[in-house]
């Protein structure tokens, strides 16, 4: 309510109640499988083959994957996921040193593989903003001649500063597509604040001078208080520390930038040094975690002090093209449990759980799987799909026959939400001299899915004269009228070739669409409708949560829903000459009663009118009988 104070108009706008619920995508599909580069176990959105070919590395004889996601961009495809799954795979890396040998930088590729090997790391000190602690990091790639180096990343002026903004490993992370860099660590604690390793043996550390015998496990403390800290050099450390050693009447001294007894090198440690002959600790002063000796007397960039012992300490030394230290493995195509992965890890195509939709789903792989393997996969993958109202397109296994797969598509699964075809495609493979390769289907499809849904919609069925299969040579098995009939009631889509249309998808049941379960998702189109609009206002009706949950709501849910509905209505979606006859949205007191409301719940009901696709025409012909007079 406005609140009036002086005599005049006042305007106040009041809210229509009207929240647009908006459509999701229906088309953006999931392919899961082997590939030889790219991030493993993690879903990576693309939208062209080009795409994949930067990211995965394009067509590859030994993942069905690669030519899968080609077929699906030719086919009309816009957005897809690739999820990488690859066992016993590793990662090219190097390790930058500095002037005095010790590693300052740890390099890796991007993702596992052999395609990181070709990389060459050069670092530059000349160049730079400032000579004493900058440098250039350049990234090359090995040709395919095998000689020749191509620049591919230059990073400039970057440092080992972590609190400035060229901080080498907060710059390549978030700009580099080809590696990853961490600093090298120092040593790491026992606990916080403790800096004592496992390698002192016989040494008087307590303040009393008694002597402690044995070896140590790395946990017990000692205590020095020195003054002075926060220091401007490691050598005023090193002084106040000794003075500390001594008015402890401990018979050691600190060492810095030297070999210790222990055989550490280099400046950027400290280390503690018995004076009796024969003993040694390897107690190191270190660039360590939050809550360690390091960080509490404030040594080293990393914990705000500052070095000044030499700029060879803070970055990595001058080096050109330098090959991986640690060569990257491929790894080989996972079995049925790595494609299945964990879902607590979220792993394999339970990868697709931190994506936030996707609607087509595909895993090529299973055309040659094994028959166990299969019953792994295809019923997992069936559940994810239930879970996240998304199609799951089954591939066939690679020797199906018509006598068979029939029988196998009923005991693979009884889902709704998945779709099988038969026979498999031959394409033309590029990488063997154009001849015909025979490959599992589901990629294909997935793309004549997404054409269809772009072109007519998701009500339309994705088969028939519309639904033609662009980059199919020809099919593993030629399909007649009389065997299309034998496999169609058993809920077995087919694909036909026909001489005017070419290859096309001659079939649009679920796997839930045989004769004899008379199941009411039978057909594809208007399974994948349902799943369009429970998902669609799944994520519309949102805002209704802690609502006040009576009439003025209910008239609101009314209203959004059905604007949204009548929406596909006038697009073509459902049947019938009217709203009434198309849909209905019904929430009120009978929907919600007391005790629902009681309870916190609103109940709202949504009923449509589904188009059905004409599966078989049937033509009457008949002859007139001419004048008998």
């Amino acid at each position: 309510m406005v609140q009036v104070s002086y005599p005049g108009v006042y305007i106040v706008e009041k809210a229509s109640g009207v929240r647009t619920i908006t459509g999701v995508a229906t088309s953006i599909a999931a392919f899961v499988g082997y590939t030889r580069k790219g991030v493993p176990d993690k879903a990576v959105a693309i939208t062209s083959f080009a795409d994949f070919e930067r990211g995965y590395g394009g067509l590859d004889r030994d993942s069905p994957l690669s030519y899968a996601v080609r077929q699906f961009f030719l086919n009309g495809g816009t957005q897809a996921l690739i999820v990488r799954v690859a066992v016993g795979h590793g990662t090219s890396a190097w390790v930058l040193e500095n002037g005095a040998g010790d590693p300052v930088l740890e390099v890796t590729a991007a993702s596992p593989g052999t395609w990181g090997n070709g990389l060459r790391l050069s670092v530059q000190h000349s160049g730079v903003r400032n000579p004493d602690s900058d440098f250039n990091l350049v990234v090359s790639q090995l040709q395919a001649d095998g000689a020749t180096l191509l620049p591919v990343e230059t990073h400039r002026n970057l440092n080992l500063d972590a609190n400035s903004a060229q901080y080498a490993v907060s710059v390549i992370n978030n700009a580099s597509a080809l590696i990853r860099v961490a600093r090298s660590g120092g040593l790491t604690f026992a606990e916080a604040g403790r800096a004592v390793s496992g390698e002192i043996s016989s040494f008087p550390l307590d303040p009393t001078g008694t002597t402690i015998a044995g070896t140590l496990d790395g946990t017990t403390p000692f205590a020095l208080l020195v003054e002075g800290g926060p220091w401007n050099s490691v050598g005023d450390l090193v002084t106040s520390t000794n003075a500390a050693i001594v008015n402890a009447s401990l018979a050691a001294q600190l060492l810095a930038s030297e070999t210790g007894a222990d055989g550490e090198t280099g400046s950027d440690h400290l280390t503690l040094e018995s004076l009796v002959p024969g003993e040694s600790s390897s107690v190191t002063i270190a660039a360590g975690a939050f809550g360690s000796l390091s960080a509490t007397i404030h040594l080293g960039l990393v914990n705000q002090g500052r070095e000044f012992t030499g700029a060879a300490e803070h970055r990595p030394a001058v080096v050109a093209n330098q090959i991986p230290a640690t060569p990257g493995v491929d790894g080989t195509p996972g079995d049925g449990t790595a494609v299945v992965g964990s879902p607590s890890m979220k792993t394999g195509i339970h990868a697709l759980l931190d994506v936030d939709l996707f609607n087509i789903l595909s895993i090529p792989e299973t055309f040659t799987m094994s028959a166990l393997e299969q019953a792994l996969v295809i019923p997992a993958a069936t559940a994810l799909c239930e879970a996240r109202r998304a199609f799951y397109i089954v591939d066939a296994p690679i020797d199906s026959t018509l006598a068979t797969i029939g029988g196998w598509a009923n005991a693979a699964s009884q889902s709704r939400n998945a779709a099988t075809y038969f026979p498999a495609v031959r394409i033309v493979d590029p990488l063997d001299g154009l001849r015909p390769r025979a490959m599992a289907p589901s990629g294909t499809l997935a793309g004549v899915y997404a054409r269809t849904d772009a072109t007519r919609g998701v009500w339309k069925a994705p088969a028939g004269t519309d639904a033609v299969l662009n980059g199919v040579l020809d099919l593993a098995l030629p399909v007649n009228d009389l065997e299309n009939g034998q496999v169609n009631p058993l809920g077995v889509n087919v694909l036909r070739s026909f001489p005017a249309y070419g290859r096309v998808a001659w079939g649009a049941r679920t796997m839930k669409g045989a004769d004899a379960q008379a199941d009411e998702y039978k057909y594809i189109p208007i399974r994948r409708l349902a799943l369009f609009i429970e998902e669609s206002l799944y994520r519309g009706t949102q805002w209704v949560v802690f609502e006040p949950n009576d009439e003025p709501l209910w008239a609101q849910i009314r209203l959004n829903i059905g604007a949204f509905m009548n929406g596909l209505f006038r697009q073509g979606a459902f049947q019938g000459r009217t709203q009434q006859e198309a849909f209905f949205v019904k929430c009120d007191k009978e929907t919600t009663t007391q005790a629902d409301r009681n309870l916190g719940i609103v109940n709202i009901q949504v009923g449509f009118a589904p188009l059905k696709p004409a599966e078989f025409v049937v033509l009457t012909i008949q002859q007139i009988a001419g004048d008998l007079q």
